[in-house]
């Protein structure tokens, strides 16, 4: 997530979870960097596939993300397709435009039965997180946001303190929600070695990044131009 609050731009680029990635001389998913290093392996591997620097990182456990979609009194999505899937939960989504209460919130985020699995599970973790900030941004009482960010933070794993997300999600406060661009890395899929990878294509994503770095539409046409002083997560 790259994230601007003096021009209140927000860009959220998805990265699939069997990304092939080299890491530590090795091939491997980029989830495997979690298993190896944690949260720092991630974010090393992050840097080194779509080369930027990331400002810092915000890991949250299921539980976690559940108790603060709740404290917002859920969150209102677009829901574009049924969801029956029990390895994601127990809830069953129907489609339309509805409030998201944590539970379900979770089964919509984290399901992938679908054809193209991975992909369409982070569209639709995409969708939730611009439809939460637009909820966030749009308040009008500044307890609310100290009370959603304290709700999570023992379930919160971070090197940004709750005063800094608050501060951050002020500035982003009357964003219009056009300003929040969307998109996954360009990639195809391979076997290799028996495995299924998501393999990313490097120039497209390249090309792609520098349009995220400029504050720009991540999917649009590229621009030369110096880049705005964005913090990136």
């Amino acid at each position: 997530m790259r994230v601007d609050p003096t021009n209140k731009k927000v860009t959220l680029v998805s990265i699939p979870r069997d990304t092939k990635v080299s890491y530590k001389g090795q091939t491997m998913k980029i989830n495997g960097t979690h298993t190896a290093d944690g949260a720092a392996g991630v974010v090393n591997a992050v840097d080194t596939l779509c080369g930027v620097k990331i400002s810092h990182y915000v890991e949250v456990s299921f539980d976690g993300f559940s108790t603060v979609v709740d404290a917002l009194g859920g969150v209102t999505v677009d829901v574009d397709t049924k969801i029956d899937d029990e390895k994601a939960g127990d809830d069953v989504i129907e489609p339309g435009t509805q409030v998201l209460n944590g539970s379900q919130a979770l089964t919509y985020c984290r399901s992938r039965a679908f054809v193209d699995g991975d992909y369409t599970r982070t569209r639709h973790q995409r969708t939730f997180i611009t439809a939460l900030i637009s909820q966030i941004t749009s308040t009008s009482n500044p307890l609310t946001l100290v009370s959603v960010v304290n709700a999570g933070a023992d379930m919160l794993s971070t090197d940004l303190s709750v005063s800094s997300i608050v501060a951050m999600a002020t500035q982003l406060k009357g964003m219009d929600p056009a300003n929040i661009y969307s998109c996954t890395i360009p990639s195809t899929t391979a076997t290799i070695s028996g495995q299924s990878y998501v393999v990313a294509n490097e120039g497209e994503l390249a090309e792609m990044m520098k349009r995220v770095d400029a504050g720009e539409d991540p999917e649009g046409p590229t621009t030369m131009g110096e880049g705005l002083d964005g913090t990136t997560l």
